[in-house]
């Protein structure tokens, strides 16, 4: 598979057959200058390199995984019955949840359609792991500042969302056989360019289990 192919990359030039893939999203992001793409592809290949062999917390490597393991950029659609915006943050705040957030812009009550896409469901070993990719630039990618860089962006209400559809595809994907606690792994935001794959315990990566 193309991720396949990055498997223990290093350098800068992509993978046979990858350049493109890198100089096009270098492209849809507006850098389509000559000098864009020699100082860029470079740079994305290093990122692409990291996140995809950075060693995750149960011990996986994306790109060991084969295409059967993986579900990328899984779109969901739920319905939200009207509910009162106090109510709402009431317990979205007793879960620790965007804990400074008091309103969602002058609306009363939240209701309709939510949709959204998960970067990447992961499958090891009968777990399933959401998964978000974030190119932050920050000052540092201990723990602690990923936290801070999670509540500050609110991501926390991002993956929370992101875990409900996830366990309610598990819930129809699996069907009588699906146990929460045992087949929700957890939730994996890798700040890309915080990553090291060579350091067993990498910075970078916010995980909750």
């Amino acid at each position: 598979t193309a991720i396949g192919k990055w498997l223990d990359w290093s350098g800068d030039v992509p993978p046979h057959g990858e350049f493109e893939v890198v100089a096009d999203a270098l492209r849809e992001q507006g850098y389509n200058g000559a000098n864009d793409l020699v100082e860029g592809v470079p740079l994305l290949t290093r990122l692409v390199s990291e996140t995809l062999n950075v060693r995750l917390p149960e011990g996986a490597r994306l790109a060991a995984l084969s295409d059967s393991a993986r579900r990328n950029e899984m779109e969901f659609h739920f319905s939200l019955a009207p509910t009162r915006v106090p109510a709402i943050l009431e317990l979205l705040h007793r879960f620790g949840i965007v804990v400074e957030r008091q309103a969602f812009g002058l609306r009363q009550r939240l209701e309709g359609l939510l949709t959204g896409r998960i970067d990447l469901v992961y499958e090891v070993d009968g777990r399933y792991y959401l998964l978000d990719y974030k190119s932050n630039q920050l000052r540092g990618y201990d723990q602690q500042s990923l936290a801070l860089a999670v509540r500050d962006s609110e991501y926390d209400l991002q993956y929370v969302l992101y875990s409900l559809a996830l366990h309610r595809w598990l819930r129809f994907k699996l069907g009588d056989g699906y146990d929460i606690c045992r087949h929700l792994g957890g939730i994996r935001y890798l700040f890309c360019r915080g990553l090291d794959h060579e350091l067993e315990h990498s910075p970078g990566i916010h995980s909750l289990t």
